[in-house]
């Protein structure tokens, strides 16, 4: 099968069974991301592929067969390599959607009762996205996820806070190395965070971000803010409000005092320029304000096509960027079902580090 044929399964089962588009609009997109090509011979390529009952034709409209999307789907580990150097981007959403109805009952899980964003992936471009015909997005069914899957609202971004409450309940810390900084000292860092998370006793989950870093989480319940809470001072910043949001995003900078104790130099909670931190793990705050967002478990990442994978920290040292892919996400999933179990944790003893 042709590299332009292979490209078109691809852009047909992405729309699905039942989904047709016109001459012109294959030809324009063989055009753009593979040579310029003639109405008569896209038209000759589209001819063999129904003649092999691949696809079909129903008033001067195409579209895949249930034949082709099935034939398409055993395809796809072949000629993967070679659609990435075409069109990497279709390739990321293509396997999503096959990826996601596997998943969609955990993930919606994590976004109920949240405002939800979303990193839409297209060809050209790849958007934020919080609000959709002018309102917030809620989800409200494992229906409404796949729907925004479907239309290419991919990575998966739920709220740190319920909606309605004026606090996080999930304090997130989110790992993020420069690019300078080795994988194998990122997982270092990474399980060090983690032991002081548990002598904390802040029963902590942890998961790969789905690109270098990782995400050390935990549930929070309600607590009162003590009265002799001051917000820490930070350089150039403006007197902060007294508030939940402050204490979170101070809970992460108090994390990353105790963890440079134990390898120092190395971490920061300070935003600075990306040259200014090649070389450093950033323990990013930013995530912890009204609107916060962060992915959610077993979300593809929408910049490499991996999955933020949940894992234990016995599994940590060994761990590989290659085991969070979709496919070998998937064979997880189905043998283990959910392993991102939040339990409710108790700030007493941060909130003594942090007086």
């Amino acid at each position: 099968m042709s590299k332009i044929e292979n490209y078109l399964l691809l852009m047909f089962s992405m729309k699905g069974v039942g989904k047709r588009v016109d001459l012109k609009h294959v030809k324009e997109k063989i055009s753009r991301d593979i040579k310029k090509i003639s109405e008569k011979e896209t038209k000759e390529i589209l001819r063999k592929l129904i003649t092999q009952g691949l696809l079909e034709e129903v008033n001067g409209l195409y579209g895949i067969t249930k034949k082709g999307k099935e034939y398409f789907a055993k395809r796809i580990k072949i000629v993967e390599e070679e659609l990435k150097k075409i069109n990497r981007a279709w390739v990321i959403v293509y396997k999503a959607k096959q990826y996601y109805p596997v998943v969609a009952k955990t993930v919606f899980e994590f976004c109920k009762d949240r405002y939800v964003g979303f990193y839409c992936l297209f060809t050209e471009k790849r958007f934020f996205r919080r609000d959709f015909r002018g309102k917030k997005i809620v989800l409200n069914s494992i229906k409404d996820l796949l729907f925004f899957i479907n239309i290419h609202c991919i990575d998966v971004i739920p709220c740190v806070h319920r909606i309605g409450k004026e606090r996080p309940d999930w304090l997130v810390l989110d790992i993020d190395p420069g690019p300078k900084v080795e994988f194998e000292k990122t997982k270092e860092v990474t399980r060090i965070a983690f032991k002081i998370f548990e002598k904390l006793k802040l029963n902590p989950a942890l998961k790969f971000s789905g690109s270098r870093g990782f995400q050390i989480w935990s549930l929070i319940k309600d607590f009162e803010i003590p009265e002799d809470y001051k917000p820490m001072e930070l350089k150039g910043s403006r007197k902060r409000e007294r508030n939940y949001f402050s204490l979170f995003s101070d809970f992460i900078r108090v994390i990353q005092k105790e963890v440079d104790k134990k390898i120092p130099g190395l971490t920061t909670s300070e935003i600075l320029g990306k040259k200014e931190r090649e070389d450093k793990i950033l323990f990013d705050p930013s995530s912890m304000k009204p609107l916060g967002l962060v992915r959610s478990p077993y979300a593809v990442h929408s910049k490499t096509g991996l999955v933020s994978l949940p894992l234990s920290l016995k599994e940590l040292k060994d761990f590989q960027v290659k085991d969070a892919t979709i496919e070998e996400t998937i064979k997880r999933y189905e043998k283990r079902k959910n392993e991102f179990v939040l339990k409710e944790s108790n700030p007493k003893k941060l909130l003594s580090l942090l007086s």
